[in-house]
């Protein structure tokens, strides 16, 4: 069976798929890899049983259902795998940025690290950041991986863990912003100056970027809802 007998059907259904799956590129390639093999295999099968090509390929797109249905019976993997490398980005990313302000904050110089961030309920509410950060973030990633059963979990659960886990890294990053920002500006010196500028300007990135994923992982629990409908 040539390529081009396959083109129109095949790629039609395909694409309404791929508008329907939201997501990770990686993931959502796949995917679509995967049914393109199936449907040029059942079409093969069909043609080896006497239909034309047109006829087989067209009763393959309908053995394999209709572009709705096949999305809700993906959507599941591909929420999973966009809650999960969300999760990823924050805890890559944070270190790098807590690096950056402790970078900025000592190069003010020696001894220039006491009176900043010294009180106790600071140390607190870092603590309780972080551990709420991570305790949230560690069960997003062990929920969209394999030892648990995903099937177990609604796709909404994934989102809403993903989503948690940025809000408390917003909060947290924001409370960082206006605890040490405009301290650490007062203190001159240009190494130092450009020290807090990246340290900013990786805070703000990190900020926007963290916004809009957990917004657009609260957006995607009602497609989620409504895709777990239509696969039942």
């Amino acid at each position: 069976m040539t390529a081009t007998a396959t083109t129109d059907p095949i790629d039609r259904l395909l694409s309404a798929i791929a508008a329907g799956l939201p997501g990770p590129a990686g993931v959502r390639d796949d995917i679509l890899s995967e049914l393109r093999d199936g449907l040029i295999e059942a079409a093969e099968a069909n043609a080896r049983n006497g239909l034309r090509y047109r006829e087989a390929i067209d009763l393959a797109v309908r053995q394999f259902g209709d572009a709705h249905t096949l999305v809700a019976s993906f959507w599941p993997e591909m929420a999973a795998a966009r809650a999960r490398r969300f999760v990823l980005g924050l805890f890559a990313t944070g270190p790098v940025v807590a690096a950056l302000w402790a970078l900025a904050a000592r190069s003010r110089g020696y001894g220039s690290e006491r009176g900043l961030f010294d009180s106790g309920s600071a140390h607190l509410a870092a603590a309780l950041f972080v551990v709420a950060a991570v305790g949230c973030g560690l069960w997003t990633i062990v929920a969209t991986g394999r030892v648990l059963r995903r099937d177990r979990l609604a796709p909404q659960m994934l989102l809403l863990g993903a989503a948690a886990t940025g809000a408390i890294a917003v909060i947290a990053d924001l409370a960082v912003l206006s605890m040490l920002a405009l301290p650490l500006a007062a203190f001159p010196g240009q190494i130092h100056q450009l020290a807090l500028a990246t340290a900013v300007l990786a805070t703000g990135t990190r900020l926007a970027v963290t916004s809009h994923a957990s917004w657009s992982c609260i957006s995607s629990m009602s497609s989620s809802a409504s895709q777990s409908l239509l696969s039942r």
